[in-house]
């Protein structure tokens, strides 16, 4: 990461500030996404599962969401995903393999009605809209491949292996080494090209989605994850060394570029601080350095206005904050 680091010349240290004047409360928050305006995020410990602050309208808070079997309600939330239109976003839950639509117009309304876009059928652990109609990003724990393209909810085409150190790691089955090289699958608004980075290495890599193929054009590799394999007729695990470094713990597309929130913690030292990060790399599509920015505290979810101007983050100071920070330049 020495290397990718000193590719970038433009480097800003930047102070967080309270992006509510008022306190909010939050338990356990994930999967930032801007959208309408507005951040929302899920919060898998509070009584709403999502919560969302509209930017537009003096900071409003709107928290709606609740886990249950009813067709209004959530399971697993696996992430926060975008839309072919800005007023909605895209939710996957894992336990129920759908990708769902939520309108923020009807959260505004107080109606709690979403609708249900695509059934999985693959056992994906997460999935993305394309630009193609009818056809889906798959992300998996599938059989010789990490990515699926699906068309019309059962033909699927797959792409590239998970990630290996060397021939003695490639051995290991797909379905398992891909546990260890577990991460973030980010879309570009215009649902054509996406990030995938992953958590437990400093590994990410921006994908091209064609028609009939996902295509890898840019990757990324600063080193690889320590882990075991444990697998059974019951189950089965890649447990991570507590020795392991933390690669990019939260990542973000907007049109113009991608941006990753890096950690480099060990979870021996830091233990769930690990999840945490000051240092965010701005790169372009085609992977070149753009800016790396130091925050003043550590930040463990961001998400980026449409315009490339605004940086908001779920930051921490004794407790979960919602903070913001400008960018320099934005979509000039």
């Amino acid at each position: 990461m020495e290397d990718f680091d000193a590719l970038f010349t433009h480097k800003k240290s930047v102070l967080v500030k309270d992006c509510l004047s008022e306190e909010l409360i939050m338990g356990r928050p994930f999967y930032m996404i801007y959208a309408d305006s507005s951040v929302i995020f899920y919060d898998d410990l509070g009584d709403s599962l999502f919560t969302m602050v509209d930017l537009s309208d003096n900071k409003r808070i709107y928290r709606f969401g609740e886990r249950g079997q009813g067709s209004r309600d959530f399971l697993q939330v696996a992430s926060l995903q975008k839309d072919k239109t800005d007023s909605c976003v895209c939710v996957y839950d894992y336990y129920k393999h759908s990708l769902i639509r939520i309108n923020l117009e009807n959260v505004k309304k107080g109606l709690p009605y979403y609708t249900k876009i695509t059934s999985d059928t693959i056992n994906s652990i997460d999935m993305l809209l394309s630009k193609y109609n009818n056809t889906f990003v798959g992300l998996g724990f599938y059989e010789k491949s990490m990515f699926a393209l699906i068309e019309g909810g059962s033909d699927e085409k797959y792409f590239y292996e998970y990630p290996y150190r060397d021939d003695k790691e490639k051995k290991i089955d797909n379905r398992l080494r891909g546990m260890a090289y577990q991460g973030m699958l980010r879309s570009k608004p215009s649902l054509d090209k996406f990030v995938y980075a992953i958590n437990f290495a400093p590994i990410f890599m921006l994908c091209s989605v064609q028609p009939e193929a996902i295509v890898r054009t840019y990757q990324w590799v600063g080193g690889y994850p320590i882990y075991r394999t444990e697998e059974n007729e019951k189950y089965r695990t890649a447990p991570m060394s507590a020795e392991n470094k933390m690669g990019f713990i939260s990542a973000y597309a907007t049109d113009r570029y991608v941006y990753l929130l890096y950690s480099d913690r060990t979870l021996k030292d830091y233990k769930e601080k690990a999840f945490m990060g000051n240092v965010i790399y701005q790169i372009d599509w085609d992977g070149n350095p753009v800016s790396k920015y130091e925050t003043d505290l550590p930040l463990s979810q961001i998400c980026v206005s449409n315009s490339d101007d605004m940086v908001y983050a779920i930051a921490n100071r004794e407790e979960n904050l919602l903070v913001e920070f400008a960018l320099s330049g934005g979509n000039e």
